[in-house]
């Protein structure tokens, strides 16, 4: 019997119903784990200028576990202990290599050839991830349903998917003691935690950057923590209004009551900023 145009909306509301359900149950993980110290040393160099993706993932590999990763873009995870894992079972801090196994010398050079780091695997072949150059300038961001199968596939590369099952050491540029490890209440005073460097204020956690307030601002806050992509946010009032921080560049002052104030003037937005020795803003 042909379909009325009534049954075949409902039948695609259907399919559609069916599809999301079928996702759900094949996801491996809900939620990034922000306490991997990879993740954790990798979203450090957010928004900042760190060059090409391998050499920085090298660094933060080194930097989070104290393992120096050799230059082959496939035995160089080997020789610094790492495993290789299912793609399926990829978990957040895990290293998603696209390559050519017949060429992944140190000389390799050819399209497709990317490194990224997990936040979340999204369970459907796609991957929430970090990554440095990925638009060829040389800026760590985030690359929220990233598919380097797909990439693969367009440039003739395998993927592989790698893991350091242990830390051996600490994120070199770990904020100071004190630093939120856990929920604050509405109202507590924290202050930005950001030496030579500000911190980015948003409109929505990873949202857009409204200002960036100096080293030593102190702030209000108002709402939180929300996690997204692997970030916890809080909500805070600020010298120049309400917005959105990264919490791991907070630190807490005061008790709850007190009013904010500001240590330092905000500071202009640049598209490129400086490396610095300590903690870069979220």
């Amino acid at each position: 019997m042909p379909l009325t145009r009534r049954r075949q909306t409902l039948a695609a509301f259907l399919a559609a119903v069916v599809a999301v359900v079928g996702l759900a149950g094949t996801s491996q993980s809900a939620d990034a784990d922000s306490d991997h110290p990879i993740v954790q040393r990798a979203l450090r160099d957010l928004d900042t200028h760190q060059g090409e993706c391998w050499p920085w993932v090298r660094r933060v590999v080194l930097d989070a576990t104290g393992r120096e990763m050799g230059f082959d873009y496939r035995q160089g995870f080997f020789d610094a202990g790492a495993v290789e894992v299912d793609p399926r079972e990829a978990a957040p801090g895990d290293i998603i290599q696209v390559a050519l196994d017949t060429w992944t010398a140190p000389d390799a050079d050819y399209p497709g050839l990317h490194t990224a780091i997990v936040l979340r695997n999204n369970g459907d072949g796609t991957f929430d991830a970090i990554d440095s150059n990925q638009l060829w300038d040389g800026v760590v961001r985030l690359r929220p349903a990233y598919d380097p199968f797909a990439q693969a596939a367009a440039n003739g590369l395998q993927v592989h998917i790698y893991r350091f099952e242990s830390a051996e050491g600490t994120p070199s540029n770990a904020p100071e003691s004190g630093s939120l490890a856990k929920p604050l209440a509405p109202g507590t005073i924290v202050r930005v935690n950001t030496p030579g460097d500000c911190l980015r204020l948003r409109t929505a956690p990873g949202g857009e950057i409204v200002q960036c307030l100096a080293h030593g601002t102190k702030v209000s806050i108002i709402e939180g923590p929300v996690t997204h992509l692997g970030i916890a946010w809080y909500r805070v009032e600020t010298p120049v209004g309400d917005g959105w921080m990264a919490a791991s560049y907070l630190v807490a002052e005061t008790e709850p009551g007190a009013a904010p104030s500001a240590q330092g003037p905000t500071r202009p937005l640049r598209q490129y900023r400086a490396v610095v020795p300590l903690a870069a803003a979220d």
